[in-house]
């Protein structure tokens, strides 16, 4: 009898043991259901477009993976299943939480962008709180589901043992080749838990073994520099559609009273919608109708600087924030570079945001007090995400901002946003203005790229169909030299609609004393010219890391991409924003 109710436990435990595997199998379903969103939308548009061939093996890398992740939840090793519980719950986070904060799903250009950006983290989880909240909720909850016993009891066979240790490498592999087939492509719908591990091996292979070919050297003989001081000063995330030039308006109010101290380009162009990516454009000189190969090969501006006789000097006001990578350096720029630069100003981690543009434009003033020639390359910290931190939060004259409402939606970004550009932009264009000595000064201010300031979607840096706002970028130039002067405006207007990037290098070149028609042969039009080529930007990968196509995306500079505007509560009448002065 008592081996009888043994036999009865044994059998009722039995029960109970596959029943809570069910249920934790059952969870994993569900987790890996709403991790990936768009597994319908791809299996609808294969079958639309009868592609049996293609639904077939989307059909059957799904059931691999499904199969992978259950050997690795059921395997009886607790130590199996949390070595393969910690990288399917991380991958499965990431996968998710980048979904919910562009509404795209990751590729491989998204991890090299996001690696190159990586000391942007702690801005960037700010930033994007409600989405890294709910995914490290599916962290967790994966987590858990996979490592809590119980599992199959016991594997007998030593070869189905290993089998179910080493199953989930199978994805990973397949999904890897894919990859490497596809030029980084092929990903869209794949499982979440193990695609973003594929992504991210072959993008770490890639950046690793990179090679960079050495760059030419400057053999143009410069002639007589065209002024004294030359200044690039690049904004960060500020939209050119947010400078108001309309007198009296309540956004930039200060730049539109002093607009006659400047020569306004109107909306250009960015020539990435990434940070790093055109930062890098800039600083390397690379050509629109020869991109990857010039990015690589070109004379930096430094050199062009340094063969004309001018001393450099290199301003980063977002330093601070990669303190934490000791030695790294943004945007792609190496130790070699730096050898190239006469003064390097990273600026110190302790300064508050709101005041790394003044500390700056400090440097800017004191080196624009130079008796002998000096280019000076200033990335401001502008308008970074997230976009409270950027201006004091007593001086914020827009709400509600995004810290003062609980939910995401585009008002509290639009009018975090608008506080962050007067703080930055309309306060800072208008000091450089007031206290620099412009007479011997000519400065090039742009932005690195423009905003999509829908929480649905990315800011910037999205890869495939990016929204043309985060290409919509300013471009000015200021001096008091009446011949620039003369000769900026003259372009100004025959150019309008067509500026970019790419007209600031040769502009730049034509300033230190170098050759029109040598600058002209190789970098084409400069802000000096009439410029009629259509306007476009870049986005992903432009180093030629997987092949040799660009992806281009064209922008109409004329249309009018402002969203419907925040109002303070004391603003009765609409205020319409005028873009652009003619």
């Amino acid at each position: 009898m008592f081996d009888g109710g043994q036999s009865i436990l044994g059998r009722h435990w039995c029960s109970r043991r596959v029943i809570l595997i069910v249920v934790r199998l059952v969870l994993l379903a569900a987790i890996v259901a709403v991790t990936n969103m768009g597994v319908p939308d791809r299996s609808s548009i294969l079958v639309e477009e009868h592609k049996w061939i293609g639904l077939i093996a989307f059909t059957g890398l799904w059931m691999i993976s499904m199969a992978a992740l259950a050997a690795a939840a059921l395997h009886p090793s607790i130590l199996i299943r949390a070595i393969w519980a910690l990288a399917i719950s991380l991958s499965g986070a990431i996968g998710f939480g980048f979904y919910l904060a562009s509404r795209t799903e990751m590729s491989i250009f998204d991890a090299v962008s996001l690696w190159s950006a990586r000391h942007e983290t702690s801005r960037a989880f700010s930033f994007y709180a409600s989405s890294a909240t709910w995914a490290s909720f599916i962290l967790v909850a994966t987590f858990i589901l996979i490592v809590t016993p119980p599992a199959l009891a016991r594997i007998t066979r030593r070869g189905a043992r290993v089998g179910f240790a080493f199953a989930p490498i199978t994805p990973i592999v397949i999904f890897a080749i894919i990859i490497s087939m596809r030029g980084g492509d092929g990903m869209r719908a794949l499982p979440a838990q193990f695609a973003p591990i594929s992504i991210g091996l072959i993008a770490g292979a890639k950046v690793a073994t990179n090679s960079m070919p050495e760059r030419i050297q400057v053999n143009w003989v410069p002639g007589t520099a065209k002024i004294k001081h030359v200044v690039l000063l690049v904004d960060e995330s500020v939209r050119a559609d947010y400078l108001d030039w309309t007198p009296g308006n309540p956004f930039t109010p200060s730049i539109a009273a002093l607009q006659n101290r400047m020569i306004n380009f109107g909306a250009a162009s960015s020539g990435g919608n990434c940070s790093a990516y055109s930062n890098a454009i800039l600083r390397f000189g690379a050509v629109r109708h020869d991109l990857m190969k010039t990015l690589l090969r070109n004379a930096t501006l430094w050199q062009y600087a340094k063969k004309a006789g001018f001393r450099t000097v290199f301003i980063d006001a977002q330093a601070g924030f990669i303190k934490k990578y000791s030695g790294k350096l943004q945007n792609y720029m190496t130790p070699a570079e730096t050898n190239e630069i006469d003064n390097f100003h990273a600026l110190d981690g302790e300064i508050i945001p709101p005041a790394l543009d003044d500390k700056l434009l400090d440097i800017i003033l004191a080196d624009l007090k130079s008796p002998d020639p000096v280019f000076i390359y200033a990335v401001k910290n502008g308008a970074h995400f997230p976009y409270d931190m950027d201006y004091p939060l007593k001086d914020a004259e827009f709400h509600p901002t995004m810290g003062e409402t609980t939910r995401d939606d585009d008002n509290g970004r639009i009018n975090s946003y608008r506080n962050a550009i007067k703080w930055s932009v309309d306060r800072i264009l208008s000091r450089l203005i007031e206290q620099a000595n412009l007479q011997d000064t000519a400065i090039i201010y742009t932005s690195d790229h423009g905003q999509n300031l829908s929480y649905k979607h990315l800011t910037h840096c999205t890869i495939d169909d990016p929204d043309p706002r985060e290409g919509l970028v300013p471009l000015v130039a200021i001096t008091d030299d009446l011949k620039l002067r003369a000769e900026f405006a003259a372009a100004a207007r025959e150019s309008r609609g067509h500026s970019s990037h790419f007209n600031i290098v040769p502009t730049i070149l034509q300033l230190f004393g170098f050759q029109h028609y040598d600058i002209a042969s190789l970098y084409g039009p400069s802000m000096f010219d009439k410029s009629t080529e259509a306007a476009q930007f870049t986005s992903g990968d432009i180093f030629g890391l997987f092949s040799s196509h660009v992806r281009w995306h064209p922008i109409d500079l004329n249309h009018n991409y402002l969203e419907d505007q925040p109002r303070k509560p004391s603003q009765s009448a609409s205020v319409a924003a005028n873009p652009l002065p003619h």
